[in-house]
């Protein structure tokens, strides 16, 4: 019976402990790294909203000048491109002040 040590009940718990806390170390160092993903992550977003100019409020506001202009414009025949090209403003835009939208 010499070859083989039998391992008391105090043993198996040391060894318990030491497998578990290695396991949550490894666990931990992933949670680490993986939250350093998501920071590196939210910085890019950041600077994209920045940079890019991402959810920005509409700084152009159509004046009554404007909408008068595209009302004579049609009047005279124009299409909705044709308005598009000489006012510099969205055929959406045109079609809604010509439908009263901006009235």
């Amino acid at each position: 019976m010499g070859i083989f040590k039998l391992k008391t009940e105090e043993d198996w718990k040391i060894n318990y402990i030491k497998e578990f806390n290695e396991m949550r170390n490894a666990y931990e160092k992933k949670i680490q790294k993986k939250q350093l993903e998501i920071d590196k992550l939210k910085a890019e977003l950041e600077e994209l909203k920045t940079n890019r100019g991402y959810l920005k409020p509409k700084e152009k506001q159509i004046r009554d000048l404007d909408i008068e202009n595209i009302k004579l414009l049609r009047e005279s025949g124009l299409s909705y491109r044709e308005i598009s090209k000489k006012t510099n403003w969205s055929k959406a835009t045109i079609c809604r002040v010509l439908n009263g939208f901006y009235d």
